[in-house]
Formats: C-alpha cells, sequence, structure tokens
C-alpha cells in the first residue's frame, strides 16, 4: 500500500511538472511598455517641440518604449506601429512610421518614431496616436499591469499611446508632474531650464528621481547668479514677468 501511494504520488508531481513548463503556442504579441511610476501608461500624453530643442532641428526621433510577449527568437523579427483614431498629424509630413528590425532574443527596445518639423507645426500642436501594426512575426500583445515584487516596480503594456508634436514653445503635456517641483510652466523659464541643464526632455522617464530632487535646486542656484549679475530672467507674457523656481 504505502509502494503504492509513493507511485502515485511520484506520478502526480511529474504530471504538474510537465505542465508547468508547457511551451507557449500562441503567436508572438508586441505592445507598449512602462514601469507606472514613469507615468506612461495608458491615459498619459507624451510630447515633443522642436521649439524647445538647442539647435533648430528639421528631424528627430522620438523613442519609445516596447515589450514583447511570447516566446524570445534567436532569429530577428519586425515590428511596425500603426495610427489609430485621434490622430490630427499627417504620415510623410509630419512623422514617419517604419518597419524596424528586432535583434535575436530582445524583449524589451525602443521603437524610433520620425517627427519632421514640417511648417503647420508654427502654429498647430498635432496629435499621433499610435497603437501596434501586426506583422508577419508579431500581433498585438498582452496587455496590462504586472504586480511589484521586491526587485521589480509594477510594469505595464497597453495599445496606444498618444504623442503631442509643435514647433512651438506650448506647456508639455508631462509638466502637470513637474508643477510641484519645478513651478509653473512658462517659455521663459524653459530656455532657462535647457540653458543650465544642458537638456531639452524633463518628462519623468527621462531625469527620473534625481532630476526631481536635485534640478530644482540647481536652478535656483544658477537663477541666483544669473539675477546677481544680470538681473531677473524674464518669461515670454505680456507683462514680462520674473521666472522662479519653487
Amino acid at each position: 500500500m504505502k509502494y503504492l501511494l509513493y507511485v502515485t504520488l511520484v506520478f502526480s508531481l511529474f504530471s504538474c511538472k510537465k505542465e508547468a513548463v508547457e511551451t507557449y503556442q500562441g503567436k508572438d504579441g508586441v505592445s507598449f511598455f512602462a514601469y507606472t511610476y514613469q507615468q506612461l501608461h495608458t491615459t498619459a500624453t507624451r510630447s515633443y517641440s522642436f521649439a524647445f530643442q538647442k539647435t533648430v532641428k528639421t528631424r528627430d526621433t522620438m523613442y519609445i518604449p516596447m515589450r514583447l510577449t511570447g516566446k524570445l527568437s534567436d532569429q530577428p523579427r519586425t515590428v511596425l506601429l500603426k495610427t489609430a483614431e485621434g490622430t490630427t498629424a499627417t504620415a510623410g509630413v509630419d512623422f514617419e512610421l517604419k518597419e524596424v528590425t528586432i535583434p535575436p532574443g530582445v524583449s524589451m527596445f525602443n521603437y524610433p518614431l520620425i517627427l519632421i518639423n514640417s511648417v503647420g507645426m508654427a502654429s498647430n500642436v498635432y496629435k499621433i496616436v499610435l497603437e501596434p501594426a501586426e506583422t508577419k512575426d508579431f500581433t498585438l500583445g498582452t496587455l496590462g499591469q504586472t504586480p511589484r515584487t521586491t526587485t521589480v516596480q509594477t510594469e505595464e503594456n497597453f495599445r496606444y499611446l498618444k504623442i503631442e508634436v509643435s514647433n512651438m514653445y506650448n506647456r508639455p503635456a508631462y509638466w502637470d508632474v513637474l508643477e510641484g517641483d519645478f513651478g509653473e510652466f512658462s517659455a521663459g523659464k524653459y530656455k532657462f531650464m535647457v540653458k543650465v541643464l544642458d537638456i531639452t526632455d524633463f518628462s519623468y522617464e527621462n531625469i527620473g528621481l534625481d532630476g526631481y530632487l536635485n534640478f530644482p535646486v540647481t536652478l535656483r542656484n544658477a537663477l541666483a547668479a544669473y539675477e546677481a549679475a544680470n538681473g531677473p530672467w524674464l518669461d515670454e507674457n505680456e507683462n514680462s514677468q520674473p521666472i522662479s523656481f519653487p
């Protein structure tokens, strides 16, 4: 009896183990990806303005984090994005979407979205709403959140990414997150930040927690030194108010 019980137990464990390691059989997928603290989830909007760049550019590249779901491959595979409802920008005029080859063994990568400094951007903010397009290698990947563990932050895969692009000094969509540490937005303030810090993208995914903690101190010190030598740095508003940082 004990022998039969032992054999039955071993067989059951073996059966469970075999089921647990069964390989994924569906078509592999691709989706946008972010850690939730980066504010890049489904409802977020990314911003880009050619006016905020340090040099005049006719084209630039925005790198978009993406993730593959399914099996890893020992062969290169292709990924393509397409526009979705809500897009007001024109493909080939304001932006370009190209099929991108992903190297073997890669599960996360950055898709290069090409932005074009078109004439209309001087007076318009264009919207680009993107979603993954089906290719010979991929379909839409698994969506939703993966809960945080002791070593990995909460992650999110999502279908749509919204981007606003222009050539104007407009308030970036991500400034809501910055305002408590950097103060109210103005073009004059943004120009000063670019001059002092030598970067043009102040989104959380670009500057991180260190930027949120340290950059305001750096900017306050730099502004005090500038004012001592030159007087106030004025914003672009009609009354030309001096800029300040909290």
